[in-house]
């Protein structure tokens, strides 16, 4: 009987990944490459203080951005919600429980009396849900390579409709000839839907369910 019934719940757990839609793997931010313009920028992203500009020193593609306070005393931030400056689709419960990867690639110098850093936040309806803090790089940046910087995210909480990132690099009076200028590029937030079984596979599993408990009578 107790083979019996492992060959069963085997045949239907067969049936599930046969019939499952499989899990996909999307962008959380739009134009991650800053290729669309928009206005003085790039098109779904914002800036505040001394506002990001394109550049065409990119890791991949045509352009990047670039976050400079080239006068010192002040602060450049690149900022992005996914559905208010993204205009991308709002997170739902398929989205829920995900730990997605933030990753994105970046060089430069952020000055001796500078820093850089980041903040990957989770949006709801009452604003914002999850915040990582700030996630400094500064430390791993050089004027001459890129570096692939990477995050893991925190699982994402029922309610968020949203993602919002925000890069910041602030800096004091600049000395040693240092120039405070952060290139960022490929902006890669991966986001998993969960796989969802298709129709046809819960009738797979009832009838799969029915012989297994038939066989199981018989046998008792």
């Amino acid at each position: 009987m107790l083979k019996l019934k492992a060959r069963g719940a085997s045949a239907i757990a067969s049936l599930l990944i046969a019939g499952t839609a499989g899990a996909t793997t999307t962008n959380g931010f739009a134009n991650g490459g800053f290729e669309i313009a928009g206005g003085s920028g790039a098109d779904g992203w914002a800036t505040a203080n001394s506002p990001a500009k394109l550049s065409s020193d990119a890791h991949t593609g045509a352009h990047s951005a670039l976050l400079s306070v080239p006068g010192g005393f002040g602060a450049s931030t690149l900022f992005q919600d996914s559905v208010a400056h993204g205009h991308l689709a709002p997170l739902g419960a398929d989205n829920v429980g995900d730990t997605p990867v933030l990753s994105f690639w970046s060089k430069g110098d952020v000055a001796t009396t500078g820093n850089v850093n980041f903040w990957l936040r989770y949006m709801g309806a009452g604003g914002i849900l999850l915040d990582s803090g700030p996630q400094s790089f500064g430390s791993l940046l050089n004027t001459g390579t890129w570096t692939q910087i990477s995050f893991q995210g925190s699982a994402i909480p029922a309610g968020t409709t949203s993602v919002m990132l925000e890069i910041n690099t602030a800096v004091g009076p600049l000395i040693d000839s240092r120039v405070n200028a952060v290139y960022i590029d490929d902006v890669q937030l991966a986001l998993h839907t969960a796989a969802v079984p298709e129709p046809e596979t819960y009738a797979l599993l009832l009838a799969g369910l029915t012989v297994v408990g038939t066989i199981a009578r018989r046998r008792a």
